[in-house]
């Protein structure tokens, strides 16, 4: 009796054998999550030292664990509760200056909940290469953006203190000796800015160094500000005019007949950018003064001008060649 209720009617038992571990691993993974998020990584490294270069500064994690703690570790890497944090430890003979390191992106780096499993990391290995520091002074070079308005320069700079204090790696202060300021816009300055310096701008804190034929970004400290003057003055421009016809200046009483072989010249002017684009030819008045001339001629009279202010030639003084005649006796009756 006891045999036949073991070994009765296996087959029956078997079936509902196989769909109780079933419903079991239904059950369980109708409960089970998976996530695969960024998280950062975080490294300490010891006083005097510092990360030079790291391969990655996230990893990409695939994590598996209960539903409702999966649902809710998105949020929790999004707000940078959950990372990877790894502490350089020091050597008793301390760390050498550029001295690269390996950390393996284990589950012992990362404050995942105990239920939580890591399925991947990626990469899985972070390379750094960590650097002494030292503190060096390094001369101040103004960095600048944008353009000055229409016709105007920066003819001067000035900048105190013309040096600072950085702190950042040995190797890499070794090489430089001048250091930004972070860019300060320039855009449409005008003379009326002399008289609001001195601006106070603070230190980029970085140097570039090259590497091989690359300029290579190295991060450094410095907490002092510096104040700048800059010059701003109008920019002398010119302007071709054409075909501006000539006067002649005379007396009334003048004697003798005056022409011109060439009744119109062309000049370049000079003056800043914003007065000669008002400049119109009919502003321009150009003559020859023929008052001493007498026959017989013709005579090379340097032109002279009548320009608005703070316009002038910007070549040399053309000439105009004048023929003076005595007047006809039809021209008398006249």
């Amino acid at each position: 009796m006891i045999k036949e209720i073991f070994t009765g009617n296996v087959l029956t038992k078997l079936m509902a054998f196989v769909m109780a571990i079933a419903l079991w691993l239904y059950a369980i993974n109708r409960h089970t999550g998976d996530v695969r998020e960024m998280v950062n990584l975080n490294i300490s490294v010891p006083e005097g030292i510092t990360i030079q270069e790291q391969s990655a500064k996230e990893v990409a994690l695939h994590l598996r664990g209960p539903q409702h703690i999966i649902d809710n570790l998105s949020a929790m890497i999004k707000a940078n509760k959950i990372f990877a944090k790894y502490t350089v430890p020091e050597s008793p003979q301390g760390i050498e200056d550029r001295e690269k390191q390996t950390i393996p992106i284990t589950r012992q780096l990362l404050n995942l909940p105990k239920d939580v499993k890591l399925i991947s990391v990626y990469p899985d290995k972070v390379d750094i290469l960590l650097s002494k520091l030292q503190k060096k002074r390094l001369m101040i070079n103004i960095q600048k953006k944008g353009e000055p308005f229409i016709g105007h320069a920066i003819t001067n700079e000035f900048v105190f203190p013309k040096e600072v204090e950085v702190t950042g790696p040995l190797n890499a202060l070794k090489e430089v000796v001048t250091i930004n300021t972070i860019p300060i816009d320039v855009s449409g300055i005008t003379t009326e800015q002399n008289r609001t310096f001195p601006w106070k701008i603070g230190i980029d804190q970085k140097v570039l160094v090259k590497r091989g034929d690359k300029n290579v970004s190295i991060p450094v400290e410095c907490a002092e500000e510096v104040r700048i003057w800059l010059q701003v003055a109008e920019q002398p421009d010119t302007r071709l005019f054409e075909k501006i016809k000539i006067k002649i200046m005379r007396p009334a009483d003048y004697p003798y007949e005056a022409k011109l072989q060439d009744e119109y010249a062309t000049i370049k002017v000079k003056g800043t950018k914003p007065l000669l684009d008002k400049l119109t030819a009919e502003d321009i008045v150009l003559y020859v003064d023929v008052t001493l001339l007498k026959p017989p001629g013709p005579y090379k009279q340097a032109i002279k001008c009548v320009f608005p202010k703070n316009v002038e030639f910007a070549d040399k003084l053309p000439e105009a060649h004048v023929d003076i005649k005595e007047k006809t006796r039809s021209m008398e009756v006249k």
